[in-house]
């Protein structure tokens, strides 16, 4: 973990995921899922069966946001169909929620969705981000039965 939180998004540099990160992104996913009070045991679970593969995570338009070298979030997009870009992943390390990372990466997912034709940008909510996407534009489209089995919000901003 860095030593301290940035206390801007200015040293953040954002770049797409290079092959054999996919186990980073594995640790940054489970810690900040688990952030949220999950039973641990399912969250390392969950985790693990997440298909972070070179190949995937390349296809799926996938970015990590770096700092001091260090891969301390990352986002994934699915490209177009429809004119509809899935955010697949937004996740960000613990220590770093709520110091403007996951806002910096969510806009810059939303601008490569845009560049690549998209028209709209949807996603799963987790729960306890609600507000965050929320204060990012985001509004709720509709409820789904999330892998978890609970009722969730898939939420969108447009993107024209």
């Amino acid at each position: 973990m860095p030593s301290a939180a940035p206390d801007s998004t200015a040293a953040v540099r954002i770049r797409p995921v290079a092959a054999g990160e996919g186990e980073r992104l594995r640790e940054i996913t489970a810690a900040a899922k688990g952030f949220w009070g999950y039973d641990p045991v399912r969250v390392r679970e969950w985790a693990a069966a997440l298909d972070l593969s070179p190949g995937r995570l390349a296809a799926a338009c996938a970015y990590v946001a770096e700092l001091d070298r260090r891969a301390v979030a990352w986002a994934e997009i699915l490209p177009p169909a429809g004119g509809v870009c899935v955010l697949e992943h937004l996740w960000v390390e613990p220590a770093l929620i709520r110091r403007g990372l996951g806002s910096l990466l969510f806009r810059f997912a939303a601008g490569r969705a845009r560049e690549l034709g998209a028209t709209a940008l949807e996603w799963e909510a987790e729960p306890n981000a609600l507000g965050f996407y929320r204060a990012l534009g985001g509004r709720h489209l509709r409820t789904e039965i999330t892998e978890w089995g609970r009722e969730g919000s898939v939420m969108g901003i447009d993107l024209v």
